[in-house]
């Protein structure tokens, strides 16, 4: 035991021996016994990969027992560092110092006392202890001994102690959260757990050699809250009271959680998205415009009517300039005009037989006309051809589209979201509403103001599908829940996760504060990203869990078009009945009045 500081800076002298670069600290701490104890704090200057080694040495193994409880000890060191403890040499010595709660969470550890065997002035026992394993006999070891000031078996005195648990029990808790964690019920009565989270954790179990036990949380929670007294519920509150030495339930990376709880690497990015209802189905009449798109139709409808005008022009210049042998012949060679069978001059070509026979190319119809002049033959063979394959695409286009349910697009954007009828939107409880408020993004603000909270997020999407809510969560959870209840036996589905999506949010595994296991987990949680088995996980998930039939179920059987799926003809025939008695009418006003 060092009581004088003097003592202590020629022990500092000794460690600049070592010949790496370290930084002094001391940590007195005066006990009941008045021991004085003191550390020296040696790391190296490489920031990346820092090294923190206490020297904790005291001839008082009592005065240790009630420094290692302080909390100095537990605030003020690292707790992954190496701790080296030299003491007298008590028998009991390095069991008091290493097998307690304290040093059970700190794994590089070891106790070099003196041999205490007759004889050996010079020789030291160096002891270290097991960590996470209740199957050994001795949880406190002698690693090596030094003789003369060396080692007699040259063992490695900081194994890493993590990377094998040897079969020892670790629990982890949570509760059913799909995709995440999704509870299967079996025949029997009983249950297992599955899903993104659960084969993370058995990937862990496997690699590092543990045997896993899946608990829920102990007061019937999901992911807790904290309370007054400083304490938190549910599956927090089981790590922060180390109930259990993980947790996982589609878990945010967040400072809400980190500040009491320790959290792995992330192994997946989730994103706050709406799922709203699929539009209704249009009316079947509307498709005889959906075969082509609107800037077909205007460009077909421009072609009509320029064509028109140019084949009564090119009809107007054949009449000219043919001349005329008889008004029989005239009225064949000429293109388009009427029959002349008692005038002996040609009349000029009229713009509604052009028109009419114009059109009637494009619904196929033959016409008794046909064009003997040069001008007019050019013209309508290049004419013909565009009718003709403008017709065949329309045609073959338009059986498919009288025969499927014609649907309008869903809402992919925030614009039209807040532009649609929907009444309200929302998620469950007021944080993410708080999160929409202080979006600097103007658009995102807007949605807090229809916003409404649902108990669950199971409400929520019932209420989507009435066409009430659009319910905001994980996408994941969404698609999940999607894919098992709202997709009918043919795959189609019954509402729709938005494409614009936001509020990112990485995913990761709690643990308890300073769980020195952390660096083990996190390089297998690196490996399983690299290898991309999380997105292979999910996939899997989606298509083992997807419940066919659980929407529309009635049985669809190929036959006859339905009155229904010929909508379009009817409103076709129905149009021209009512514009021809129009015409009529006005034909026969035309003419009593001319009378």
């Amino acid at each position: 035991m060092y009581q004088e500081k003097d003592e202590w800076w020629d022990e500092g002298i000794i460690l600049r021996q070592l010949g790496k670069p370290f930084t002094l600290a001391t940590l007195d701490q005066t006990t009941e016994t008045g021991s004085v104890m003191a550390i020296p704090h040696i790391g190296t200057s490489d920031r990346v990969n820092t090294c923190s080694v206490y020297f904790i040495l005291t001839a008082n193994v009592s005065a240790i027992r009630e420094v290692l409880e302080s909390t100095r000890f537990e605030s003020e060191l690292d707790y992954l560092g190496h701790f080296i403890f030299v003491t007298e040499s008590t028998p009991l010595a390095a069991q008091l110092i290493l097998d307690n709660d304290v040093m059970a969470w700190r794994p590089n550890a070891i106790v070099i006392k003196r041999s205490g065997r007759p004889g050996d002035t010079g020789d030291y026992d160096i002891w270290s202890h097991e960590v996470f394993r209740e199957n050994v006999t001795e949880r406190v070891y002698l690693v090596d001994t030094l003789q003369r000031g060396h080692p007699k078996k040259g063992n490695h005195l900081f194994p890493d102690k993590l990377d094998n648990f040897h079969g020892n029990q670790l629990k982890a808790v949570t509760f059913e959260h799909a995709p995440s964690i999704v509870d299967i019920h079996d025949d029997e009565g009983g249950h297992t757990y599955d899903g993104i989270d659960i084969r993370l954790l058995q990937i862990l179990a496997e690699a590092l050699n543990f045997h896993l036990t899946i608990m829920n949380p102990s007061d019937g929670g999901k992911w807790g809250s904290p309370l007054e007294n400083g304490t938190w519920t549910g599956l927090t509150g089981d790590l922060t009271q180390r109930r259990a030495h993980m947790g996982v339930a589609n878990l945010f990376i967040h400072i809400h959680y980190l500040e009491v709880v320790d959290m792995t690497l992330a192994y997946d990015m989730e994103f706050g998205c709406f799922i709203t209802p699929l539009p209704e189905p249009l009316p079947q009449w509307v498709a005889l415009i959906y075969p082509f798109s609107l800037p077909v139709w205007v460009m077909t409808l421009l072609l009509l009517g320029v064509g028109t005008v140019l084949l009564h022009i090119t009809s107007l210049m054949s009449h000219h300039i043919i001349p005329l042998q008889d008004n029989t012949a005239s009225s064949s060679s000429l293109s388009l005009t009427p029959n002349i069978t008692t005038t002996t001059s040609a009349s000029s070509p009229s713009l509604t037989l052009n028109v009419f026979y114009a059109t009637g190319i494009f619904f196929g119809v033959g016409m008794p006309r046909v064009p003997r002049s040069d001008v007019t033959r050019s013209y309508l063979i290049m004419w013909i051809w565009y009718g003709l394959l403008l017709t065949v695409v329309y045609r073959s286009s338009l059986t498919a589209f009288l025969t499927i349910p014609l649907v309008q697009p869903p809402i992919n954007t925030l614009q039209e979201l807040v532009s649609s009828s929907l009444p309200a939107w929302g998620a469950t409880g007021l944080t993410f509403k708080k999160m929409l408020e202080e979006n600097p993004d103007p658009m995102v603000q807007e949605l807090a103001l229809r916003y409404h909270p649902v108990g669950s997020a199971e409400e929520g999407i019932h209420l989507t599908a009435q066409r009430m809510y659009a319910m905001m969560e994980n996408r994941q959870f969404l698609e999940y829940m999607i894919a098992t209840n709202y997709t009918n036996k043919y795959g189609e589905e019954t509402l729709h996760v938005m494409n614009e999506c936001f509020l990112p949010f990485r995913i990761g595994m709690a643990l308890p504060k300073k769980a020195p296991y952390k660096p083990n987990f996190d390089k297998i949680v690196s490996r399983v990203v690299e290898a991309g088995l999380v997105r292979k996980w999910f996939g899997d998930i989606l298509f083992s869990s997807r419940k066919r039939g659980s929407g529309d179920t009635q049985e669809r059987e190929a036959g006859a078009l339905s009155l229904d799926n010929l909508q379009g003809a009817w409103l076709v025939v129905g149009g021209g009945l009512f514009t021809s008695l129009v015409t009529f009418l006005l034909e026969t006003l035309t003419a009593k009045v001319c009378q």
